[in-house]
């Protein structure tokens, strides 16, 4: 078996590249994240680690980078050898069946990693190995063991203190690029040495789109700011949303908004243990949206007919949350066999397999005002009698509400790891009523 971290992607047209992450199958089975590292089994030979050593042209302008002893230290892999080794590796198993798990940019690009060209080794590619393997590391790292949980309950306290920031320095005028540099300041300041993923700022209409990458736009008095942004912290992210007001308070359809997905996240997360089926989790939560939505006026009709109908994901478009690890979006969030559903109210659910003991997962209900959706004709007559659109319309300006927390599955229930980030509705009062008078 080979499993690559992946390769420096170079920014055309400039000397520069993408900021680098490795691959998360590599990371997780060695704790190295070396550009053009391999790592490798045979079953005779054991483990080998394969990393780069830095050329005189790298060594001038970027530096040393980590050496060979330093890798197997912090791999605990006792064979640590120049990736220029590689090749010779594979000589030794031409002809033999090669599973690769990790990035696959070693059979796009073998020079990367020192090997001139894949055919003249006459190496057997075991495609349905290689799927086994990725399946397998999968479910391996669905669990967490204590070490990672450390890391973590690492990554939620850096991010507590960006958004403590965002509630604090939050001002109408202030731009939603100026709100990110802020709250990303915090992170590093805390001991992150980058996001867990691009901050999502968005204030007033942009807060009902899901990936809004934050702009020039000013907030505005009335307005809402909501705020998807965590940090990372020595490669496993944290991930959580807070909504807020500008002014001091949620003010009319905010506070009711804001408390009816409020509920719904805090029944879901009581609702986290082990063998429960996320999906199931999910749909509680789609019917707590519609219920609430029934009692504001907003939709019409039994609650469970309108999840039947899809009409809550009209609202509601996303799923209950996902599995969170070493990356944002984690480890395979689907049951081995399980497919995803074509229902609007389930098709972007990003986990669906029962829950198990240090499974760590998001739990992040909301509601939005989406114009895309609300202006599409097709959904308008769909819905027409589930949906009071006159009143809808009203809401064209309003943007979303999300909550997210990161929830770690413990033997009786659950652990929130982002507990200590305010989210009852007079905690972020009580903070925007000290920010804004101070």
């Amino acid at each position: 078996m080979l499993l690559p971290s992946g390769l420096l992607v170079p920014i055309a047209g400039t000397d520069q590249s993408h900021e680098y992450h490795a691959h998360s199958e590599h990371y997780y089975l060695t704790g190295t994240a070396l550009p053009g590292s391999v790592l490798a089994f045979d079953p005779t030979e054991g483990w080998t680690l394969f990393a780069p050593l830095p050329s005189l042209e790298e060594r001038i302008w970027v530096g040393d980078g980590e050496s060979v002893d330093t890798a197997r230290e912090r791999s605990g892999i006792d064979t640590v050898r120049p990736v220029s080794g590689l090749r010779a590796w594979l000589e030794r198993h031409r002809g033999q069946p090669l599973a690769i798990a990790g990035n696959d940019d070693l059979l796009r690009n073998p020079e990367g990693y020192a090997i001139a060209s894949w055919p003249a080794l006459e190496v057997a590619i075991d495609h349905e190995a290689s799927a086994w393997i990725s399946t397998r590391i999968a479910e391996a790292r669905r669990a967490k063991d204590p070490a990672e949980l450390a890391l973590m309950r690492g990554a939620a306290g850096a991010t507590r203190a960006g958004h403590l920031a965002a509630m604090r320095l939050a001002r109408p005028g202030m731009t939603e690029r100026q709100l990110q540099v802020e709250v990303e300041a915090e992170f590093f300041r805390t001991g992150s040495a980058r996001t867990a993923y691009g901050s999502i700022v968005g204030g007033g209409p942009n807060a009902a789109v899901l990936h809004f990458s934050p702009t020039a736009r000013p907030f505005a008095g009335g307005e809402l700011i909501l705020m998807d942004a965590a940090a990372e912290y020595e490669a496993y992210a944290a991930d959580v949303t807070r909504t807020f007001p500008v002014d001091a308070r949620f003010a009319g359809p905010q506070r009711d908004i804001y408390e009816l997905v409020y509920r719904v996240q805090q029944a879901a997360i009581e609702g986290v243990r082990p063998g429960k089926e996320f999906r199931e989790l999910h749909l509680e939560a789609c019917a707590g949206i519609a219920q609430g939505l029934v009692d504001l006026g907003i939709l019409r009709g039994q609650p469970e007919d309108l999840v039947d109908q899809d009409a809550h994901a009209l609202f509601f478009v996303h799923g209950l949350g996902h599995m969170l690890g070493l990356a944002t979006h984690d480890a395979g969030g689907c049951l081995a066999g399980r497919l995803p559903s074509d229902r609007l109210g389930l098709k972007w659910l990003r986990a669906d397999l029962p829950l198990q003991e240090d499974y760590v997962v998001t739990i992040e209900p909301g509601i939005y005002f989406i114009k895309a959706v609300f202006e599409d004709p097709e959904l308008r007559r769909k819905y027409r009698d589930a949906v009071n659109w006159s009143l809808v319309d009203t809401f064209a300006d309003f943007g979303g509400v999300r909550i997210e927390d990161d929830v770690r599955v413990t033997a009786s229930g659950h652990e929130v790891l982002s507990a200590a980030i305010p989210s009852r509705l007079d905690e972020i009062e009580a903070l925007r009523r000290e920010a804004l008078t101070s």
